[in-house]
């Protein structure tokens, strides 16, 4: 569990009314964003809380919506266990393809480089002038 005074612990208190809540509601609410205090409670900080997202419409903006799965309401450790388990498996996932994405990336951003180190070389080192 997040510290009493921390905003992780705040976001849970207002999870608490098992309601979907605006980005916006919760940024003004904590003073500022809330991205790195919903990581926290997404990942392993907080043990993995199941913390659902949806897209949807505040005072005329489109924004994503969070709301605490109910599962760690219901008062039973199997039902909390299998939320928290689906929580740290969707965290692996999307930590596993920004991985093999940046795998990915790094080996064509190598190509690139090796491609502009051999323009530069054919055309700006031959110019340069080579002392006798």
């Amino acid at each position: 569990m997040p510290e009493v005074n921390s905003n992780a612990y705040l976001l849970l208190k207002v999870f608490s009314d098992k309601q979907s809540h605006p980005r916006d509601e919760l940024c003004k609410l904590l003073g500022g964003g809330i991205r790195s205090d919903l990581q926290k409670l997404m990942n392993n900080d907080y043990r993995y809380w199941l913390i659902h997202t949806e897209m949807d419409y505040f005072k005329g903006r489109k924004q994503a919506f969070y709301r605490l799965d109910e599962r760690h309401y219901s008062c039973d450790w199997e039902a909390d266990k299998d939320a928290r388990t689906i929580a740290r498996k969707q965290y692996k996932d999307r930590s596993y393809n920004g991985c093999k994405n940046a795998v990915e990336n790094f080996q064509q951003k190598k190509e690139e480089k090796e491609d502009a180190d051999k323009a530069y070389k054919e055309r700006i080192e031959s110019k340069k002038p080579t002392k006798n």
